[in-house]
């Protein structure tokens, strides 16, 4: 830089991080280098809008690879929102620090003991409502009746407060299996597919025939696959309201006026649609795991049960013997049907999910951005999965 430049610094504000920049030469519009830190500010949403507005209109950011971003090389643009690329995107063991670690573990809890207690209650009043049945049908009287009801409760609630740590258990060990295989499929995708990973990586220029270009739209598809859909129906909400010039009304990316919300509703059904899909597949693959695991199981235990059958048979029992052995191919084919078909309702099933979580998220980011994403892709999950799995 020569004599003469000029150093300003300037911060994005609601739930952006603080951005440093360097102006350089007296260019129309002048070429800005961010120098900057993840620090926060406190300031009003109308400085946000005001300041953000400035940015976008005077001039273009560029990023200065720095330390505070190791996977970035220098020359990248920032996003709309002041955000660095692939800023959301986790370490690869960042779900077992402590405060991670604390609030994953009571998610799993919480969502588990809710699970457990619904089911009870709900089968509780099926059983009530089957006694009732039969007092009507004058079989039993009323007094047998709460008998019978005061039994079942005893003995379910017992029964399945008994298995809950266990099940607390398994989900603990999903979950964390789950989130492994979320950065592991990260890591393949950003090192060996799109390329922006790795200290071979980092300049565009480092790898033969590719221009910068290239390595910019890669870095934009990473940034979209590790999105965090919380931070982005906060930050794209605010935007699309600092957008408007009128109220409750936006120009679309085609140029038309259109709602505030159905712009927010658009944008965020892409979003979420782009950054679950690393999740669904890391669940996916548990999922078929835990199936393989229990077909192989189940076929394990049957094939010990036959061969100890065999043994047991005496010698006049050849012809039966002959009668199992020509059932056997039989038996593994349709065992092999049997995980085929489990496999691919099991697919279907989570593609379903995937499409009504991206719609609960960007119907939630309607109603109140941030959680109201986050409650809206559970929403969308558990409510496919209660009718298709």
């Amino acid at each position: 830089f020569t004599v003469g430049d000029t150093i300003s610094s300037t911060v994005d504000h609601c739930h952006l991080p603080r951005i440093t920049t360097m102006v350089v030469g007296s260019s129309n519009p002048p070429l800005q280098v961010v120098l900057g830190s993840r620090a926060s500010s406190d300031s009003s949403a109308t400085q946000c809008a005001a300041e953000s507005s400035a940015i976008r209109s005077n001039s273009t950011a560029y990023i200065l690879g720095t330390s505070a971003y190791p996977r970035l090389g220098s020359g990248l643009k920032l996003k709309i929102d002041g955000r660095v690329p692939m800023e959301d995107r986790k370490a690869p063991l960042s779900q077992f620090r402590p405060k991670s670690l604390l609030l994953s573990t009571f998610r799993v809890v919480a969502i588990n003991i809710s699970s457990t207690l619904s089911t009870y209650f709900s089968d509780q009043l099926t059983s009530e409502q089957d006694n009732e049945k039969l007092v009507d049908d004058g079989e039993i009287t009323p007094y047998e009746a709460d008998e019978m009801n005061e039994e079942w409760e005893s003995r379910e609630w017992q029964k399945r407060m008994d298995i809950l740590p266990k099940k607390i258990g398994y989900a603990l060990l999903r979950f964390h299996a789950c989130t492994a295989l979320m950065r592991f499929y990260e890591l393949i995708i950003g090192r060996y597919i799109l390329c922006v990973d790795g200290n071979a990586r980092l300049e565009s220029g480092s790898i033969p025939g590719r221009d910068n270009s290239t390595y910019e739209h890669s870095v934009d598809v990473m940034d979209k696959l590790t999105r965090d859909p919380f931070q982005a129906s906060l930050r794209t909400s605010q935007i699309l309201h600092n957008q408007e010039h009128s109220p409750g009304k936006v120009l679309s990316s085609d140029g038309k006026e259109t709602s505030t919300s159905s712009e927010l509703y658009k944008q965020m059904y892409t979003t979420c649609l782009l950054a679950n899909i690393i999740p669904f597949l890391a669940e996916l693959t548990v999922q078929h795991g835990v199936l393989l695991y229990g077909y192989g199981v189940y076929y394990m235990e049957k094939k010990r049960r036959r061969k100890e059958r065999e043994m047991s048979n005496n010698d006049d029992d050849e012809q039966c013997k002959d009668e199992q052995d020509e059932t056997e191919p039989v038996d593994e084919t349709a065992y092999a049907l049997s995980i085929l078909f489990r496999s691919s309702h099991l697919t279907f099933s989570r593609g379903v999910s995937l499409i009504a979580a991206s719609v609960g998220g960007a119907v939630g980011s309607v109603i109140y951005p941030g959680w109201g994403a986050i409650f809206g892709i559970q929403i969308g999950d558990t409510s496919v999965g209660a009718l298709l799995d």
